[in-house]
C-alpha cells in the first residue's frame, strides 16, 4: 500500500512540475494581480445575476460586450487556454486510471 501512495505522490509531483500546470499557474497569478480583469469579471457576474432576475434583453447585449472585452485581454485568453490544457492532462490521467482498473475488474471476473 505504501508503494501505491508513493506512486500517487510521484504522479502529483509530475503534474505540479508539468509545463501545463506551470503555464496555468503563471496566468492565474497574472490575473490575480490584475485589478481591471477582476473588476471586469465582477461586472460580468453582476450583470449575469441581474439578467437572470430581470430577463432584460439590453443586459444580454451588455453581457456580450463585457465578455468580448474580457476575452480580448491576452492574459485572460492565455489563462483559458492553459486551463483547458491542464484539464485535458488531468482528464487523460483519469481515463488511464479508469481503463486500467476496468481492465483489472474484467480480468478478475473472467
Amino acid at each position: 500500500m505504501n508503494n501505491i501512495l508513493s506512486d500517487i505522490e510521484d504522479l502529483k509531483l509530475d503534474i505540479l512540475n508539468s509545463s501545463e500546470y506551470k503555464e496555468y499557474k503563471k496566468y492565474e497569478e497574472l490575473l490575480d494581480n490584475n485589478s481591471s480583469v477582476k473588476s471586469l469579471i465582477k461586472e460580468i457576474t453582476d450583470t449575469q445575476k441581474e439578467l437572470v432576475r430581470t430577463n432584460d434583453i439590453n443586459l444580454e447585449y451588455k453581457l456580450e460586450d463585457l465578455n468580448s472585452k474580457l476575452y480580448s485581454i491576452e492574459d485572460y485568453s492565455k489563462y483559458i487556454e492553459a486551463s483547458k490544457k491542464l484539464n485535458e492532462l488531468i482528464s487523460n490521467i483519469q481515463t488511464e486510471f479508469e481503463d486500467y482498473f476496468n481492465g483489472l475488474i474484467k480480468k478478475n471476473s473472467d
